[in-house]
């Protein structure tokens, strides 16, 4: 019979290492309840400014767990199904010097706080919303290599890979590389665009409800399944970058959009690189023509009320 368990936000930790000390076991088939803290907790508030915030980067990923799951060994994969997700009452975003797809166009910090508490969308400037989609930017466990590692990479065994599809209703599944799998998770976010561009998403805190399963097989990486199309369905504007290089095409393609941005919708440049890491998606179009590719940035219209 599965059983259902808790977590509160005191049972976190910051890094990888296989060796810690499991802080719950469960059994395959239970139900955990995650109480986990935001990325950054305690060192950014819903009153701080800007010039306020000295961000720990030691310490500013919040990990629940590790998770011990009765039977499962290296070579096995761990079902995580993901049933209800709640964001917290605010959240945050932030330019982060040296940071970011464009660090060097945005050298200066910047920090945006959202009133979540409508629990709808995050209001990026008056006229410009951006519907919530919650997901765990963090969900993983520790690989073969011995620890502490940092947690913010991702790696063979997930971790910090930040991918918005794994909403509720999502299933991911993940190699284990060690007894008990030892899953964490946290970096919890209230929404964001493929890419993540600007260095963060919407942070924040999060209710979260976890199913876990194991399978006797091998799969070749972390790999998910969605219960259908993310972001916001309608028209989008697009922008091309053309680039022998992939991550300068992506600069292209983000610079481009933020310039649109501000010509055609008014906001300042910060803003918009932020509504890029929140609402844009970077795509790659096209990668199989002889040495230039094409990488995309497109934004859904529907963020314009």
């Amino acid at each position: 019979m599965s059983r259902e368990h808790r977590l509160d936000a005191s049972r976190i930790h910051h890094d990888w290492d296989r060796s810690r000390e499991p802080v719950l076991a469960i059994s395959p088939g239970d139900v955990v309840h995650f109480e986990l803290p935001m990325a950054g907790d305690r060192q950014v508030f819903e009153t701080s400014k800007v010039d306020e915030v000295v961000w720990d980067f030691e310490t500013i990923y919040n990990l629940a767990g590790p998770i011990f799951v009765e039977g499962a060994s290296s070579g096995d994969t761990l079902e995580v199904e993901i049933l209800e997700l709640h964001p917290g009452t605010w959240g945050w975003t932030a330019v982060i010097p040296e940071l970011g797809l464009l660090a060097a166009d945005f050298p200066e910090p910047f920090l945006k706080i959202f009133d979540l508490r409508n629990g709808a969308t995050a209001t990026v400037v008056s006229g410009v919303e951006v519907p919530l989609q919650p997901f765990l930017g963090t969900m993983g466990v520790p690989t073969d290599e011995p620890g502490p590692v940092s947690p913010f990479p991702p790696h063979k065994g997930g971790g910090n890979v930040d991918c918005r599809h794994l909403i509720a209703g999502s299933t991911l599944w993940l190699p284990v590389w060690c007894d008990g799998a030892l899953f964490s998770c946290g970096d919890a976010h209230g929404v964001q665009g493929d890419g993540e561009v600007c260095v963060s998403a919407v942070e924040c805190a999060m209710q979260a409800t976890l199913r876990f399963g194991l399978k006797n097989e091998t799969i070749p990486g972390p790999a998910f399944r969605a219960p259908g199309p993310v972001g916001i369905p309608g028209p989008y504007q697009g922008m091309m970058g053309i680039d022998a290089d992939l991550m300068e095409g992506a600069r292209t393609a983000v610079r481009n959009m933020i310039a649109w941005l501000v010509e055609e919708h008014g906001l300042s440049r910060e803003d918009a690189y932020v509504l890029c890491s929140l609402a844009g998606d970077l795509r790659i179009h096209e990668i199989v023509d002889a040495g230039v590719w094409n990488v995309g940035m497109t934004m859904p219209l529907g963020v314009f009320v």
